[in-house]
């Protein structure tokens, strides 16, 4: 048990450190969610406001973060390192994307993550696999003040040990079976034992919800992570009772590449200094402003009481005022009058916006109202200033979003690991309406995982102006894939409906001509079947033509009737394509004006007429040259 003390002492010294980082951080809950209350009120029922400046920031932030996450059609990329196995890795990130959003909590503990983070300055998720369900992925959003981590370390990466903090119910503990379950045990870790640390611990040293808490229905364990040449090493005790052995010590089986993989990842707020303790909240950043911002709504507040309940005065005394009623129709003796007071010096609510502006600004997330904070008088903005404020804004969120990107895909890194350590039996994933099966070429880690889209995909009118500015501008460009095109243009706006409703182009096509050749068994018939303007008119074009060609070909009769329609019918597909894609109509004319010389070279007329001018004849189509 020595080794099992010295790992405790180490872990309180860690905490005793931190005391100055612990109080600032319940300081900075406290102002965000209750406000810093007036010390000393002027009187009684004066105002007692808490103008929320830290929260508004917050939630003004964490959707840009969220949207860096869940905004695209697919939470990840793969690109496969092996050229054999490229193709598979399209599949394997809609298996990904699949089993994260519906068999894991991932994106609800994210949001938690996201706001720990923009309130402390870092968010921690825990991702693991529980053996007792089947091997599920479990998330779970862990508080920065339940980790104790040494201050050397900036991450939990090079850590080389910190300590997990957990809180389970007594029922919880005694439902896992790898614990010690002994009443007697139970009864010396559970609710708050702080006698007993005297051997152990100073009673400055304490600290509710860390060692001990006040519900005697509530366990606190330390887990007690070690680096080792092997892997990652954790051994469970608890601060009430140190000396107890409540589970054997075992290793973390996580892995991914073949190294030990730690199921905990950081996102922090800002880079700025070296340390685990360095990155700033939005808390931190904005407290001075909220302050100030809070004392000037109070003031607000109580220059108003005095206006609008003034002071009186009186040029004679009135012996007894108790005896007076302030009410309408009322005589009062002597000249009472009103004292007049001031007006405030400045402006409450302009103040309130400059400080307001400031800590948006300070935040990288500056004001974009139509007046300017700065300016003593409220001056109106210009349109360049806008302008600039505008690109300041974008470098600086789009420099957030790398940095939460970063750390983002690290985790899907680690749960992709778990999938294919734990998950390799349930490959059936959903796209769309379509059920798929992961192929088994698929199943590596030899993969380079990013989350997907770019930094500015949390601004959906960016996302959907942009692919249809690509849509539009490389339109008909053979070196572009069409497909591609269609497809971001198509998620931008709603990535579920580009599921459903993207058709590739040889799928399409092929639809195209089969449902063309059945409406030619329509218009044999004698039926003028009707034209549709989103149909593929340069694949049914050729369809219609390849069929006049093959009947002449054959020599077999075609009933004049019929060939009347099928020509009135693909001059209407002409039509539509010439006013949509002119270029496709040239082609069209093109190809078709070569099969016609090809016929006529092997002394076979043209599909349809022979020798008469393009525009003349049955299929209705001008020259190739013409627009």
């Amino acid at each position: 048990m020595s080794d099992q003390l010295n790992l405790f002492n180490r872990a309180a010294q860690v905490l005793s450190d931190r005391g100055v980082w612990d109080q600032k951080q319940r300081l900075f809950y406290q102002a965000r969610h209750d406000g810093l209350r007036r010390r000393n009120k002027p009187w009684p029922s004066a105002a007692d406001l808490h103008f929320p400046l830290i929260d508004m920031n917050i939630r003004k932030f964490r959707p840009f973060y969220m949207a860096q996450a869940i905004s695209s059609d697919q939470l990840a990329n793969f690109v496969s390192l092996t050229q054999e196995t490229q193709p598979a890795a399209q599949a394997a990130a809609e298996y990904f994307d699949y089993e994260v959003k519906h068999h894991t909590k991932f994106t609800r503990k994210l949001r938690t993550a996201v706001d720990t983070m923009l309130l402390r300055g870092r968010g921690i998720l825990k991702i693991t696999v529980d053996p007792f369900r089947d091997y599920e992925i479990c998330v779970e959003a862990v508080d920065p003040l339940f980790i104790l981590m040494p201050d050397a370390a900036d991450d939990f990466g090079d850590a080389d040990w910190f300590v997990h903090v957990k809180h389970l119910t007594v029922a919880q503990y005694q439902a896992d079976r790898r614990f010690d379950q002994s009443a007697g045990t139970i009864a010396r870790i559970k609710g708050s034992q702080e006698p007993r640390l005297a051997d152990y611990w100073q009673d400055k040293q304490l600290r509710e919800g860390i060692s001990h808490s006040r519900s005697g229905d509530v366990i606190v364990l330390w887990e007690h992570y070690q680096k080792t040449p092997g892997g990652w090493t954790v051994t469970t005790y608890s601060a009430q009772a140190p000396d107890l052995r409540l589970r054997a010590p075992y290793g973390m089986p996580y892995k991914f590449q073949g190294k030990p993989s730690v199921p905990f990842f950081s996102f922090v707020m800002e880079v700025k200094d070296e340390g685990w303790y360095a990155s700033r909240g939005l808390a931190e950043l904005c407290m001075p402003f909220e302050v100030y911002a809070t004392k000037l709504w109070n003031d607000k507040a109580d220059a108003m009481t005095f206006g609008n309940r003034p002071l009186f005065t009186s040029d004679k005394e009135i012996p007894n005022t108790t005896n007076l009623r302030w009410m309408p129709g009322e005589l009062i003796p002597g000249n009472v009058r009103a004292i007049q007071m001031p007006a405030p010096a400045i402006s409450f609510d302009q103040e309130i916006n400059f400080a307001r502006g400031t800590s948006e600004q300070l935040a990288m997330m500056p004001d974009f109202g139509t007046q300017d904070p700065g300016s003593p008088m409220g001056r109106p903005r210009t349109a360049t200033e806008n302008n600039r404020i505008a690109q300041l804004q974008q470098v600086g969120t789009n420099d957030n979003g790398f940095l939460f990107r970063e750390d983002l895909a690290a985790c899907y890194r680690h749960m992709w690991g778990l999938m294919l350590q734990f998950k390799r039996q349930k490959l059936t994933y959903l796209t769309g309406q379509k059920l798929h099966t992961l192929p088994e070429q698929a199943l590596h880690d030899q993969y380079l995982v990013m989350p997907a889209g770019a930094t500015d995909q949390w601004d959906r009118q960016i996302r959907v102006q942009r692919a249809q500015a690509r849509l539009q501008m490389f339109k008909g460009a053979p070196n572009v894939d069409q497909d591609e095109l269609t497809r971001e243009a198509l998620a931008a706006d709603d990535p579920i409906f580009a599921e459903r409703a993207f058709l590739p182009s040889g799928q399409k096509a092929a639809s195209e001509a089969e449902d063309e050749a059945v409406e030619i068994g329509i218009l044999q018939d004698g039926f003028p079947a009707a034209v549709k303007p989103d149909e593929d008119h340069a694949t049914r074009i050729h369809v219609l033509a390849g069929w006049l060609q093959k009947q002449q070909m054959t020599g077999a009769a075609v009933d004049p009737i019929a060939r009347q329609r099928v020509q009135e019918h693909l001059m209407v597909h002409w039509q539509y394509l010439r006013k949509i894609n002119p270029d496709a109509a040239r082609q069209v004319a093109q190809q078709l004006a070569q099969q016609e010389q090809q016929a006529a070279q092997a002394e076979a007329p043209g599909p349809g007429l022979p020798g008469e001018p393009l525009p003349e004849q049955p299929l209705g189509l001008p020259k190739p040259n013409a627009s």
